[in-house]
């Protein structure tokens, strides 16, 4: 039985997996040019290459759960910012601001660079649409109470927010300051709210 450093082999285990996890982030984060190789994650978390596969299948599956070490406390941050909010109007505002600065706490760019650079993976296409589908009802649904529950404005409408977010993703990434990022895309929202209220 492999020596182990933790009072038992399930925390063991554990232990390990957080250093294997932990070093892939750091290789995505810092050398994005980098291939993710056992070699490599091994060299960073100290762990003897052939030993990864004791924790893991694969070097994607480390990209799954780094993706997935952010996903739930970024969901859980919009949902409860949005819950905060009062009425419709000052929801969808929030669901753009507290996604942006999400971002930028997160750095979305890296993060969005791992699930476009690695091969399709079940495991990681379930993750990602479950968070987009968590993200599109919220704001659906705050569109859907300010417009009547009009179906067709409502889909445009957080069609046109969404586009406010992912300019201020692509703006994040491309190292802008995040203050004014935010301040803009805000302003932003806020004018398409003011705009569409006035039609119904």
């Amino acid at each position: 039985m492999p020596k182990i450093d933790a009072p038992t082999v399930a925390e063991h285990r554990a232990r390990v997996q957080q250093r294997l996890v932990d070093a892939a982030e750091s290789i995505l984060r810092d050398s994005p040019s980098q291939p993710l190789t056992a070699a490599a994650v091994s060299a960073q978390a100290g762990i003897a290459r052939n030993s990864i596969y004791r924790y893991v299948d694969s070097v994607d599956d480390l990209r799954v759960l780094v993706i997935r070490r952010y996903l739930p406390d970024w969901l859980a941050a919009v949902s409860s910012a949005m819950d905060d909010a009062k009425g419709p109007k000052q929801q969808i505002v929030t669901w753009v601001e507290a996604n942006l600065k999400q971002a930028a706490d997160t750095g979305h760019g890296w993060l969005m660079g791992i699930v476009q650079t690695m091969p399709s993976n079940p495991s990681i296409d379930d993750t990602i649409d479950q968070a987009h589908t968590v993200m599109r009802d919220s704001i659906n649904q705050a569109w859907s109470d300010l417009l009547d529950a009009d179906e067709s404005k409502t889909r445009i409408a957080a069609a046109l927010t969404a586009g406010i977010l992912n300019a201020g993703f692509r703006e994040l990434a491309a190292r802008r300051p995040v203050d004014l990022v935010i301040e803009m895309a805000v302003t932003a929202t806020k004018g398409l709210v003011r705009s569409l209220a006035r039609q119904r």
